[in-house]
């Protein structure tokens, strides 16, 4: 994702540290603050993401606002917890310490989120609250009054949304004139009765100091707490409403014991139904543009390389990644819709006792969900899980949820080889074995996390704490925006690597060029094809050809790739376009028994374990620090790929004749 640079260092001197909560809204604020003034960086030396962007205070004025990662205290253990410790204290290299802290609360869940506030209370830095989702609240029946919260904080509170972008004039207008004449909080260890014994030796307490005596700790959060429980009554008040009685029975059914799980299958199910069904009409069209854009450039250019490269190779090549936007699109769209609405909390609630037994904890499914979009990201977002061995348990199974990678090969194998029929009158046949081989990758990273869990990484999992945000309406246009730049950054990625592998699979498929008495697949007797026949030995006992098996090598960068080099082998006709032109090759090879519909299965069930992907398994060093981990996820996944499909192809085949 490009974003224009923000203002110079010397045009904005002042710095806005935002702090907050996990899911309090923090991000959403900068996002709306900032609009497209921001830029994304790592932390030197880790891989946390830094954003930091442009806040204008006025015409003349200006200042640098740094997202930090969420936290729920000053002492958290995570990766992400330490960098705004280390933040606020200035040890971050390049970075001095903030002017001003832009504190971030979430208005329904205020007592817990003002825990963190009280911690930076005793840090000294001039602070600004924002108490976001004020919406929420309202709906919830919850009444805050801002006044008597800035009196009893002694600190400058503002009501805000940043989803409906209500109160943010406001909440500028109060960071400017405290970074003019910046004061500090009088309230600080305000939490200490004067009375009690601990205060003697809290004088010095400073929260941003290494760990104090664990007793000490305890004390003191215990005093932090009724002290604003003391706050929160005096401040806030709570009325009944008729929105939540009917939010409640949703809510109710969503993370039953009984219907929960059946409702959240459904929900999953309906969204892989929406990938086949919503998304044919898009990709008929991409697909006849490329096909009209190849047929062009033969009709136009003069026979050759170049026309050839041009037609045959690069333009199909990329075109069979283009076509599959559209579903991979309505995938992120319909995550967005599940995520902005607070169901994605709900579902993992339900998972969580399930995930415990694996050996997992409730922090991995965020990333695990993460990975369906695409592992690389799955595998950064771990560094919010304090338990080492949790967390390199969860970077291993990363990789077997099924990246939107995978979806052009599932795509095109069930297109070709799985009818269009319903099952029980209106369930797509086709949905279903989509549906199946998320849920097959799904199963054998449990069952990987078991091993892992039991043999190599038995240290005792740490507690998780899990907030259940209310349920809301999504905001379409915050979704869309996500989308585009899902998309975006799948085009981006996915278009280098595959341009490049499009040309060395059609230099390798094309040369050299047989001789007249070759009979046969011309393809066969290039680079390629002599390749391919040399693993195919390997390879049959899966239900693969020396086709299959060029794909399956060349696919090795990213997976993508597989579906580009069968366009390339098989020489798609003029006469159709690219990917039903595949389509019906692959149709036709199953008549002719060259590749039956157990080999489809045997090669998508390949597909969802095999670690074919250069970039996971870059991230994979870089997040371990280790080449014994990074080998050892090739090595497992390569290994259960091709036993897996193994066992589909021959046990299979003892039931189909």
């Amino acid at each position: 994702m490009t974003h224009s640079p923000p203002t110079a260092d010397d045009d904005c001197p002042k710095a806005v540290a935002l702090v907050g909560n996990p899911n309090c809204g923090k991000t959403t604020l900068f996002n709306s603050l900032t609009g497209s003034r921001y830029k994304v960086a790592n932390y030197p030396g880790v891989t946390v993401e830094r954003k930091e962007g442009t806040l204008q205070l006025s015409s003349e004025s200006c200042a640098r606002i740094v997202d930090l990662p969420g936290t729920y205290a000053l002492a958290g253990s995570s990766l992400d917890e330490k960098i705004v410790t280390q933040f606020l204290r200035g040890e971050i290299p390049g970075n001095s310490k903030p002017d001003l802290i832009l504190a971030v609360v979430d208005a329904t869940n205020l007592e817990r989120n003002l825990f963190l506030v009280s911690e930076l209370l005793d840090t000294g830095y001039p602070i600004v609250l924002a108490i976001n989702m004020m919406d929420a609240a309202e709906q919830a029946g919850i009444k805050i009054y801002g006044e008597l919260l800035s009196r009893a904080l002694d600190i400058p509170v503002v009501l805000i949304s940043a989803r409906n972008k209500s109160g943010l004039t406001t909440l500028v207008h109060e960071v400017a004139k405290v970074l003019e004449t910046p004061t500090i909080s009088s309230k600080k260890l305000a939490w200490i009765p004067s009375e009690h014994s601990i205060r003697s030796q809290s004088e010095n307490f400073n929260p941003l100091a290494p760990s104090a005596d664990p007793a000490l700790i305890t004390t003191i959060g215990s005093l932090r707490y009724a002290w604003i429980r003391s706050i929160v009554r005096k401040t806030t008040s709570e009325s009944s409403n008729d929105d939540v009685a009917v939010v409640s029975p949703l809510d109710r059914a969503l993370t039953s014991k009984i219907w929960g799980i059946p409702i959240m299958l459904g929900i999953f199910a309906l969204i892989f139904q929406a990938i086949f069904l919503w998304a044919q009409l898009p990709m008929d069209i991409i697909s006849g543009v490329v096909e009209r854009l190849s047929g062009w450039i033969t009709a136009t250019l003069p026979p050759g390389m170049l026309t050839s490269l041009l037609a045959e190779g690069i333009v199909p090549g990329v075109g069979n990644v283009i076509v599959f936007v559209p579903q991979i699109a309505i995938l992120f769209f319909c995550i967005g819709i599940l995520e902005d609405s607070g169901y994605l909390s709900r579902a993992t609630f339900l998972l969580d006792n399930f995930m415990r037994k694996v050996g997992l904890q409730g922090r991995a499914f965020i990333p695990l969900l993460s990975s369906f979009a695409c592992a690389v990201p799955g595998i950064l977002s771990t560094r919010t899980i304090p338990s080492r061995s949790d967390r390199l348990a969860t970077i291993m199974i990363a990789p077997l949820m099924s990246c939107s990678a995978r979806l052009p090969v599932y795509a095109v194998l069930i297109a070709a080889f799985i009818p269009q029929t319903l099952v029980g009158g209106f369930i797509s046949l086709q949905g279903l074995v989509l549906l199946g081989m998320y849920l097959l990758g799904v199963v054998g990273a449990c069952f990987v996390a078991w091993i892992l869990k039991k043999c190599l990484l038995w240290k005792e999992s740490c507690f998780y704490v899990m907030e259940m945000p209310p349920l809301r309406r999504p905001i379409f246009r915050v979704i869309l925006r996500g989308v585009y730049d899902s998309v975006a950054s799948f085009l981006k990625n996915a278009s280098t690597i595959i341009l490049a592998c499009s040309v060395v699979v059609w230099f390798l498929a094309s040369y050299p060029k047989p001789g007249p008495e070759f009979q046969g697949n011309p393809v066969q007797a290039s680079f390629a094809g002599q390749l391919g026949t040399a693993i195919e030995p390997a390879i049959k006992p899966l239900g693969f050809n020396w086709e299959i098996g060029i794909a399956i090598l060349s696919s090795f960068p990213a997976r993508e790739v597989f579906v580009t080099t069968l366009s390339t082998i098989y020489n798609i006709s003029d006469d159709d376009d690219e990917y039903t032109g595949l389509v019906n090759i692959l149709r036709g090879r199953q008549q002719s028994g060259e590749f039956s519909t157990l080999s489809a299965l045997s090669l998508m069930v390949f597909y969802v374990f095999a670690c074919m992907c250069m970039s996971t398994l870059a991230v994979c060093k870089r997040e371990t620090g280790s080449w014994g981990w990074t080998l050892g996820m090739f090595g497992y996944m390569t290994a259960l790929a091709y036993g897996a499909s193994l066992a589909v192809f021959q046990i299979g085949g003892l039931f189909i004749q």
